[in-house]
């Protein structure tokens, strides 16, 4: 599996071929995720998106990441802000509002 350069995923192990000789998974395994040290609570607002959270805390919209980290419970780190549940047919995408999302203490600059 190729990955650019500097990926969030580069140097992620694939997944070892099954011992029935089946073809293995194409993925890759897991990034190892540190226990980071929340120090916020941010209750989703309308209009909440996880960019714009980055932005907010940590002014860049790529540190979306360190808060999609810090709250493991949710596989898929859109459930943060959205309703995890999918919408009945014909209806918008609901936010989580009034839902806590912890916030990681910010990055020492050396």
């Amino acid at each position: 599996m190729a990955l650019f350069k500097g990926s969030y995923y580069e140097g992620l192990k694939p997944f070892d071929p099954p011992e029935d000789g089946s073809a293995p998974f194409r993925g890759l395994r897991p990034r190892p995720i540190a226990a980071p040290e929340p120090i916020l609570e941010h209750t989703v607002a309308v209009g909440d998106r996880l960019d714009a959270l980055g932005q907010h805390y940590y002014a860049s919209p790529r540190d979306w990441r360190r808060i999609a980290d810090s709250n493991p419970q949710e596989i898929f780190p859109e459930d943060l802000v959205y309703a995890p549940e999918p919408p009945p047919p014909g209806e918008v995408q609901r936010e989580a509002v009034g839902e806590v999302v912890l916030i990681p203490r910010q990055r020492e600059v050396r």
